[in-house]
């Protein structure tokens, strides 16, 4: 089990709280830290909270961190052309030296896309433009010079140097849930991070999160995948007494096929509990 840290939202932080949760993660033994796509945060009617941009805060991060990955969970196709964002992330790869985990997604947050002036299209068409994205992405980071024409995006001749660091190029995370997107990640990506919750953002149940696990098998097969995509879920976490209910929480998520879990804690504790999981969580897992 791969356990990470995730600020989501990163609204109401400032850049310093931010780089110290990153340091007490990589110092407390997470493998990873992973920030949120939003240009705003806060209660409906109250969005003028900070909130730094994803890959500028990444940039930042991936020179104040040392070992730690570090990735956005997950980019919006949509708030950047898809082949703007592989140079910027082929760029944050070189900056950290090799620590890109690149996580995108469909996008969903309609009232942000109203916000800044982005058209923000039916799902099936999201879906579509991120299909799109992925095809750019993988062509950039592994062509010299690439050329693809979509319905939504295209590119011709374009270059990407310099490529990213990692070889054969950064994990892709796609993110989400459905059918389609679970075929993307099946095609494109290298892990799947489930963006289901319960009601009310509750705790998926194991049997909840083995039912969408099950699915996703089912499309790994039907796409002939012969390595299993890597599966990844985020959820509210907290850090009590000895850390027993975490621990067991994710015990539970592991046996219904999880690999990576990220945890999210309070904004008003996180930097306590990521220095208690030192010796409470991280050894469980060891």
């Amino acid at each position: 089990m791969r356990l990470g840290v995730i600020v989501s939202p990163a609204a109401g932080f400032s850049y310093e709280e931010i780089r110290e949760l990153a340091v007490k993660s990589e110092i407390s033994g997470f493998s990873s830290f992973w920030v949120s796509d939003h240009f705003f945060g806060g209660p409906r009617g109250m969005p003028d909270r900070n909130c730094l941009e994803a890959w500028t805060l990444l940039a930042a991060l991936a020179r104040d961190t040392q070992r730690i990955r570090l990735g956005v969970l997950v980019a919006a196709v949509q708030y950047r052309n898809p082949a703007l964002q592989a140079k910027i992330a082929a760029g944050v790869d070189h900056m950290s030296g090799g620590r890109l985990e690149f996580g995108v997604g469909a996008g969903w947050k309609e009232e942000k896309y109203r916000a800044f002036g982005y058209d923000c299209p039916p799902p099936g068409d999201r879906v579509d433009q991120l299909k799109e994205g992925l095809e750019i992405t993988r062509r950039l980071w592994s062509e010299e010079r690439a050329t693809y024409h979509g319905k939504h995006y295209r590119i011709d001749d374009a270059v990407c140097a310099p490529k990213p660091t990692q070889r054969p190029r950064p994990p892709i995370w796609v993110g989400g849930e459905g059918p389609r997107v679970m075929r993307l990640a099946a095609r494109y990506a290298d892990g799947f991070d489930l963006g289901k919750h319960g009601p009310g953002g509750a705790d998926l149940t194991n049997e909840e999160m083995a039912a969408a696990f099950n699915d996703l098998g089912s499309t790994e097969r039907a796409a002939k995948r012969e390595k299993p995509l890597l599966r990844s879920h985020w959820s509210s976490s907290t850090l009590e007494g000895d850390g027993t209910a975490l621990v067991e929480k994710i015990r539970g998520y592991a046996g219904a096929g999880l690999d990576q879990y990220l945890c999210g804690f309070p904004k008003d504790r996180a930097a306590e509990m990521i220095e208690r999981s030192r010796a409470r969580l991280i050894p469980a897992f060891s």
